[in-house]
């Protein structure tokens, strides 16, 4: 939702019951706050809101668990209530009236309804069941040439991308100017790792492992942007001796350090 972008959003949840395709009862009303990125996405902060939910909730019943003594330590208390403070909100009288009216389609709905939020992004044509399978399969071939330009030197990717440069002219084959942009990035990157100079992300991954579909789900849950490689490197020590609390046999936790330009990829992705 990129009308969104940079702002954060009062929203309920209402969980309903249904009988007969029809509502019947309203099982749950629950306020939440929601954190939108430069462009309009929620999946990075709602995946920060869970692991802090986790972390803060399990920090205070050990804290409950803990002997009695003169000295008591409010900080799992504090820190749960920020995050309620952060990420929770109560619904007024009002709001649930409001609700309820709307649920249930009642006479006064019509007077007050409630607004719906929908993406203002343009909506894309419909892709066709035969554009998907060309799609796969260039995926595929384009994997292959991302895989070759990998292997390639600083000074090879230039030799390549002038190359193909030559070749869209001669060949009237406006793919081949494609390929020179991608040697032209890979070989930016390249100057960037080599030099450590510009922008760099440091950033710290949980990676949730399913053992019997051998794959893992993974989510960035802290990054930090400095001014250096060498800057960087220290920020992801930092970043990883802080939330290896997260660890655990199904949850591996990784620290990666990117120039602008891999970051900026991964994040229009």
């Amino acid at each position: 939702m990129p009308q969104f972008a940079g702002t954060k959003q009062k929203v309920v949840n209402a969980i309903i019951e249904v009988e007969n395709g029809k509502p019947a009862r309203i099982v749950n009303i629950e306020g939440t706050y929601l954190d939108f990125d430069s462009a309009g996405k929620i999946q990075e902060s709602l995946w920060r809101g869970v692991v802090e939910a986790m972390d803060t909730h399990d920090a205070l019943e050990r804290s409950k668990r803990t002997k009695a003594s003169k000295v008591v330590d409010l900080t799992p208390k504090l820190n749960r209530e920020r995050w309620q403070r952060e990420n929770r909100w109560t619904p007024s009288q009002r709001d649930l009236d409001l609700i309820c009216s709307n649920v249930f389609g009642r006479q006064d709905a019509s007077k007050t309804p409630l607004r719906v939020a929908k993406g203002v992004a343009a909506k894309p044509p419909p892709l066709t069941y035969e554009a998907k399978a060309a799609i796969d399969e260039i995926r595929t071939k384009l994997f292959t040439v991302e895989g070759k330009l990998e292997l390639l030197s600083e000074q090879s990717l230039k030799g390549l991308a002038f190359e193909a440069r030559r070749l869209a002219k001669d060949d009237s084959n406006q793919l081949w100017l494609g390929v020179a942009e991608a040697a032209d990035r890979r070989g930016e990157i390249l100057a960037r790792h080599r030099t450590g100079k510009g922008t760099w992300y440091a950033s710290v991954e949980i990676i949730r492992w399913d053992a019997s579909k051998r794959s893992g789900e993974s989510s960035s849950i802290a990054h930090e942007k400095c001014n250096s490689k060498k800057e960087a490197e220290e920020a992801a020590r930092k970043l990883l001796s802080e939330n290896a609390k997260h660890f655990s046999a199904e949850t591996s936790v990784e620290a990666r350090v990117v120039c602008d330009l891999e970051w900026n990829s991964e994040e229009a992705s």
